[in-house]
């Protein structure tokens, strides 16, 4: 944080603003909660657990919504889809569950993926 969320004065390492004396110091320990969230994240995509890096990736963009993170989510929701065509394609309806799993843990319940789970469920009964 570069400068004071309510009187806009340049901060420097201290937790208060040098100006109108608010306390920064959650803010700060939130900013830091999420770069924190985001490396795990980062860390854990490349183990290649996409699940963990799904949750850790919603936890550092609850504590602060940064550009750095959003982008790491919207590669997660692509991987997980290309992961899901893959997974259908071959028939293997557990991974296909897991991504799509996956998906409405980044995205929500939607339309396009409960359609997806129905189609997984009704190709998969067929087997």
């Amino acid at each position: 944080m570069r400068r004071c969320p309510a009187c806009n004065a340049r901060l420097g390492e201290a937790p208060q603003c040098p100006r109108c004396g608010a306390d920064l110091s959650r803010m700060i320990r939130c900013e830091d909660l999420a770069r924190t969230w985001l490396s795990v994240a980062l860390q854990t995509l490349q183990a290649g657990r996409a699940d963990i890096a799904a949750n850790a990736v919603r936890r550092s963009l609850s504590f602060k919504q940064t550009p750095e993170a959003s982008l790491v989510k919207g590669f997660l929701i692509r991987h997980q889809y290309d992961t899901l065509y893959r997974n259908v394609r071959r028939q293997h309806w557990q991974a296909a569950r897991d991504a799509l799993a996956c998906l409405v843990l980044l995205q929500g319940e939607n339309e396009a993926l409960r359609r997806f789970y129905e189609l997984i469920e009704y190709a998969s009964a067929a087997d």
